[in-house]
């Protein structure tokens, strides 16, 4: 989605992480993040736990990028 919008993970402002089940998956979304995101850059950030719109669904985000 950042690169159809004209952009990219270093140029991210902020991110809210909605999870299903936070005690089960912070963890696990941590060391995905992590991984997932170019070194030295870390947006703002908040995770929190929500009924999300499908129950087979884990995890949701929504992402605030600056455009280049």
């Amino acid at each position: 989605m950042l690169d159809l919008a004209g952009t990219d993970k270093t140029r991210i402002l902020s991110v809210t992480i909605y999870l299903k089940d936070i005690d089960a998956d912070f963890a696990g979304m941590n060391s995905v993040w992590d991984k997932w995101l170019p070194k030295g850059f870390a947006p703002a950030r908040a995770t929190v736990e929500a009924k999300l719109c499908e129950p087979e669904i884990l995890v949701e985000l929504s992402v605030v990028a600056a455009l280049p």
